[in-house]
């Protein structure tokens, strides 16, 4: 048994011996050695050829070497073309035209570099390894971007990465920013280094490392409050990742721009450390009212959220029970709210308190007594947890719009047009409106041609689809507009039957929280590849929605080869009450159309004149002489509109060489005129004109600068056109509507149109 436990064991080795040569095609690992040796260290060499300016270029002429351990990886895409390294006495970039660079040069790797015959300079402030380049702009060389083969011929690896020799220098945001003298910046500037206890400003567990559309800068605080920026590339991978929040260290790489700011490049989001990731408090997860009560005065500050309830009633100066809380809207005072865990409490111990600033934009949105419907609505509010006016409460909060959020719009405007002509073409929307992406990075921007200006989005040269892009309009008080109608002109081109754009009322101006009523307007169409004219969406009307409301225009879009353009313009909200502004076409001939063939002279009971012309009738369908397209009247009533039916004969047996109508004279001028057109038969297409007489003397003289020429031979029969004109005529005014003829010949009864819903704004 002992020989057979012998034999066992010898073949045991034996087995284990032939397993351990399995790999012996396996190549044994090279361990890269470089030839050459630093003699100069990197703070020495950047110290003998450092110029000031922002751009210059310089070549090493001896046979100099330096050496560094890389401290930089592009791996996460937020350092772009560009490889940092770093020794015992300072860092320094190199700038190379690739891309991956960390496949090749890992963090840890140490470099040897000839410097011989290599260049050194600054590009735009940044001391940096790069190639010659001519700056014409400022007549200047500065160091530009290399090849990979460039930088290969002079660099030699040593070792394998050695994550040991990768220490970041401990700074203060104060010994960088706000000194640009030659000394810090040579000892500073490709440093990888390490700040310890600062806070990312405006971090709320929301607030990404970067937008969508761009790079973008997002500041870390210390506690003396010292800044300093930290670039973040919108193609970061970690660029929708939301900024850590609390306090932590954050390392990088600092660098210096042109303005002579200083700058700090993440590598990937473990250059964060210690961050608290509690996120109580902030605007995600805010405190509920008993929480903040419970953490009351004790030095607590952050977003609290819950109901409003009532305000503190006038007098008042300690709250010691129920009776000091006006429980009712609209409230005597404006200056206070308080908030309940819920919209029915009605106890003030379990309730907290907040003012309303004099002057604050909290005061203005905000009062129970201005907006008695904020009653039992949610609201969020950020501030301190301390004692207010003896209960419960939230202090320092200063009223900004920074620091409260309603759930529901107040206030806003009563009338609204916006043309976009006082903005810059590619410049910043009208005060009040407001962009937002949720999806991808394409934005509404603002375009002109021929001499107009308006709002315009397209998916075209967007990088990262799907797009969903909102323009939004200012709030709209709707409850207290005269007018309570919306409209605007909208064109379409290379429509292919996708990318839309849809119209939604909104209950606030963010689409991610808002309730969203869809509407629905006319919009453009054309055909594949081409383009529409500006028409319009028809005036939509909005008096059901009592309250504040916001319109969002949004466009969604996947990824595609070619992508739809919309373009929006004359965006139109409330105004005057229509008082007596629209015809009153259903008097004519006591309200009954007439043959499609009866042509004659009819007067309505406000003075509008019809000659050579018939009547029409909107209705359910079509049944002549009534005809669905005319529809109802645009007076906010149910009941149908009448339209009249100009001929286009030349020899009317009234006298007059085609068909005309005439308004009444119009006191104190017209704003804007809009109506409804289109044709019943065969005739082809539509052609009219609109004159504007001055009344002011009696005899009318003609305003020749607001003629209107309508003329559309491709119109379709049966299919109903909107038409608005902003006139601004400020005159007792008559409004004369003359039939064209859109044919050659008009000897027979042809070439005939009706227009309805003819409607105009006063002065």
């Amino acid at each position: 048994m002992k020989r057979f436990n012998l034999f066992l064991n010898a073949l045991l080795l034996m087995l284990v011996a032939v397993g351990c040569n399995e790999d012996f095609d396996t190549p044994p690992m090279v361990v890269p050695h470089a030839e050459h040796q630093a003699n100069m260290t990197i703070a020495e060499f950047k110290a003998k050829y450092w110029q000031d300016g922002r751009n210059f270029i310089d070549t090493c002429k001896e046979d100099t070497y330096i050496h560094g351990w890389v401290t930089s990886s592009d791996e996460e895409g937020n350092i772009y073309k560009h490889l940092y390294i770093q020794d015992e006495t300072g860092g320094l970039g190199i700038s190379i035209d690739a891309n991956s660079i960390c496949n090749t040069y890992r963090v840890g790797q140490e470099i040897v570099i000839s410097m011989k015959d290599f260049w050194i300079g600054k590009y735009n402030g940044e001391y940096l390894i790069g190639k010659p380049e001519w700056y014409a702009a400022q007549s200047v060389w500065e160091a530009g971007r290399m090849t990979l083969d460039q930088f290969k011929e002079h660099a030699e690896l040593e070792g394998l990465p050695n994550l040991d020799k990768i220490k970041p220098v401990e700074v203060e945001i104060g010994d960088v920013v706000g000194h640009s003298d030659a000394e810090t910046q040579l000892k500073y500037q490709g440093q990888f280094v390490i700040i310890r206890n600062v806070e990312w400003e405006g971090a709320d567990g929301v607030l990404t490392y970067s937008e969508s559309s761009s790079s973008t800068t997002r500041n870390i605080k210390d506690e003396e409050g010292n800044v300093l920026g930290v670039n973040n590339s919108n193609y970061a991978n970690f660029r929708g990742d939301p900024l850590p929040l609390g306090k932590g260290d954050v390392q990088g790489i600092l660098y210096m721009t042109g303005s002579d700011k200083w700058g700090l490049y993440l590598r990937d989001t473990n250059d964060c450390i210690g961050f608290d990731n509690d996120t109580k408090g902030y605007f995600s997860d805010p405190w509920t009212v008993p929480e903040a009560i419970e953490l009351q005065n004790s030095g607590k500050k952050g977003w609290v959220t819950g109901y409003i309830v009532g305000a503190i009633a006038p007098g008042v100066t300690q709250v010691t029970g129920n009776g000091d809380i006006e429980w009712e809207a609209p409230t005597t005072l404006d200056n206070t709210l308080v908030i309940a865990p819920s919209a029915d409490v009605r106890d003030y111990s379990k309730c907290i308190a907040v003012a309303l600033p004099q002057g604050s934009s909290f005061r203005r949105d905000a009062s129970l007594k201005d907006f008695p419907e904020l009653l039992g609505t949610q609201i969020w509010v950020k501030g301190t947890l301390a004692t207010f006016m003896e209960m419960a409460g939230i202090t320092d909060n200063t009223g900004s719009i920074e620091e409260y959020k309603l759930s529901i719009m107040t206030g806003g405007v009563t009338e609204l047009y916006e043309d976009f002509e006082s903005c810059n073409k590619n410049g910043s929307m009208p005060d009040g409106w407001r962009l937002m992406k949720t999806s991808g990075d394409k934005d509404w921007y603002i375009d002109e041609f021929d001499s107009n200006k308006y709002a315009a989005v397209t998916g075209y040269t967007g990088k990262q689809p799907p797009f969903e892009a909102w323009l939004i309009t200012p709030a709209l008080d709707i409850k207290n507009a005269g007018r309570k109608e919306f409209s605007f002109m909208n064109k379409v081109r290379y429509y292919r039957g996708t990318d839309p754009i849809e119209v939604y009322l909104m209950s606030t101006n963010d689409p991610t929280t808002a309730e969203l009523i869809k509407l629905e307007p006319t919009l453009a169409t054309a055909a594949d590849g081409g383009q529409s004219d500006f028409i319009s969406s028809g005036v939509i009307d909005l008096s059901q929605y009592d309250g504040t409301y916001c319109i969002g225009f949004c466009y969604k879009s996947q990824q595609q080869s070619n992508y739809t353009t919309w373009q929006i313009d004359n965006v139109k909200f409330g105004g005057k009450a229509l008082l007596q502004t629209i015809d009153d076409f259903e008097t004519m001939n006591d309200g009954n159309p007439t043959s499609q063939s009866q042509f004659a002279e009819w007067t309505s009971a406000k003075g509008w004149r019809a000659v050579n012309a018939g009547l029409l009738k909107g209705g359910p369908t079509d049944a002549a002489p009534v005809y669905s397209m005319i529809g109802k009247k645009a007076d906010g009533s149910d009941r149908w509109a009448h339209a009249v039916h100009l001929n286009g004969k030349l020899d009317s047996p009234q006298g007059n060489p085609m068909g005309v109508l005439y308004s009444p004279v119009i006191k104190g001028g017209i704003k804007t005129l809009s109506f409804s057109y289109g044709y019943v038969l065969t005739d082809p297409g539509v052609s009219f004109t609109i004159y504007f007489y001055d009344m002011t003397q009696g005899n009318p003289v003609e305003i020749t600068s607001k003629r209107i020429n309508v003329h559309d031979p491709s119109a379709t029969k049966l299919t109903a056109y909107n038409y608005n004109a902003e006139l601004d005529i400020n005159c007792d005014v008559m409004i004369k509507i003359q039939s064209n003829g859109v044919s050659s010949n008009s000897t027979g009864n042809k070439d005939r149109f009706a227009i309805w819903n003819i409607m105009w704004e006063p002065m």
